[in-house]
Formats: structure tokens, C-alpha cells, sequence
């Protein structure tokens, strides 16, 4: 009788272990599918950047902020045509861009839109207006091409045109026009100390004028 209440309890028990194994199994796998998609999915943003030189220009960037990187990447700028042509844009905002074959997570790719205040004044006018807000649309694919994804970002440059100190010159750029204007410098200096270098005073203790003379230039 014992042995078979044994039996039976040890019948049970390996029953639930096996039922405790199935379900940690499927657990593991559904946690495995999730991070496995985790990772493949990217996402694009767009928004502006002042141009790395500080020279005034106005960038606008496409980061991939997500996870693994977008591949076949398309850009369609959406506005009024004739706001894009009333102001001085470099980059031509009219077609759709693509596909852009990868962009990898973590980076981005930063484009010239226009120089900043162009963007507030248009073209042969005297009135001055910023140029009105747009929106940008993005479609990209995962590594593997099987999800597409899409999403739109609306811009406006008013925030940024009274921002100080949104556009500055890097340090390295500004070390170097230092040393431009150094050596500007120093070649008017030359000119100066040459032309110097004729020069006689003949000055007399009773007068209070000086007196130079030019010499030999040779």
C-alpha cells in the first residue's frame, strides 16, 4: 500500500516538473522573441542642428535613435512649394529622397538646409517672417527588410532665431582665425618696419618738431 502511494506521489511529482519545464521553455522563448525584435527595431527622428563650422548655417539631421540599424531609408519634405522658393534654401526640399541604404543605430546624417537668416526674411521682400513650419516624412526598414516602419516630424526655425549662442564656432575654428588675423598682422607690421628702415630724423634740441629725411632704400 505504501509503496504504491509512493509511486503514485513520485507519478505527480515528475509530472509537475515536466509541466514546470514546459512552461520556463515557453517563457524563455517568448523572452528571447522579444529581445530578439528589440533589437530590430529602428526609429528615425529629424530635427535641426546648427552647422558644425558656426558659420550660421542651419543642418537638419536624421538619427537613428532606435535599436539595430534602418536600411532603405526614404525623405519627403511636406510644405507649400512656394515657401520653399521664397527663401534662400540650399537644399532642394521639392523631391522625395531615396532609399538612403543604411543608416546604423546610434548615427545619424546631417544635411545643409539653408544658411540661419535666410530663413527669416524671404527673398525680395523687406518684410521679415521666418519660414513657415513644415514636415518631414521618414519610411525606413529593419535590417532583415521584413517590418517598414514610418513616422513624420513637423520643423519650425521660429524657436531657434533668438536662441544666443546656438550658433558658435567651434574652438579649433576660432584658434585658427586668430591665428589668420595674427598674420595678417604681422604682414602690415612688415610693411610698416620696412618703410622705417629709410627713414633718417634730424632732429634739433631747439625746435619742438621732428624732422625725418628718406634715405638710401638700398
Amino acid at each position: 500500500m505504501i509503496v504504491e502511494l509512493l509511486i503514485e506521489i513520485s507519478t505527480i511529482l515528475s509530472g509537475l516538473s515536466t509541466l514546470v519545464i514546459a512552461v520556463l521553455t515557453a517563457f524563455l522563448w517568448r523572452e528571447n522573441r522579444l529581445l530578439r525584435k528589440a533589437g530590430s527595431e529602428p526609429r528615425l527622428v529629424a530635427y535641426f542642428e546648427p552647422h558644425p563650422d558656426g558659420s550660421g548655417g542651419l543642418n537638419i539631421a536624421f538619427a537613428n535613435i532606435g535599436t539595430g540599424p534602418a536600411r532603405d531609408v526614404y525623405i519627403q519634405f511636406k510644405g507649400e512649394e512656394s515657401d520653399f522658393n521664397n527663401y534662400g534654401l540650399i537644399l532642394d526640399c521639392t523631391e522625395k529622397r531615396g532609399p538612403l541604404t543604411l543608416i546604423p543605430q546610434g548615427e545619424k546624417i546631417s544635411v545643409l538646409f539653408a544658411i540661419g537668416f535666410q530663413l527669416f526674411k524671404p527673398q525680395n521682400s523687406d518684410e521679415r517672417k521666418p519660414l513657415p513650419p513644415f514636415s518631414v516624412a521618414l519610411e525606413w526598414k529593419n535590417l532583415d527588410g521584413k517590418a517598414v516602419f514610418r513616422d513624420e516630424y513637423r520643423l519650425d526655425v521660429s524657436p531657434y532665431g533668438n536662441l544666443p549662442g546656438f550658433v558658435n564656432k567651434p574652438y579649433l575654428l576660432k584658434i585658427v582665425n586668430s591665428i589668420d588675423g595674427v598674420s595678417k598682422s604681422i604682414s602690415s607690421l612688415n610693411k610698416d618696419v620696412t618703410g622705417l628702415v629709410n627713414i633718417i630724423e634730424a632732429n634739433k634740441l631747439e625746435e619742438p618738431y621732428v624732422q625725418m629725411h628718406s634715405g638710401n632704400s638700398d
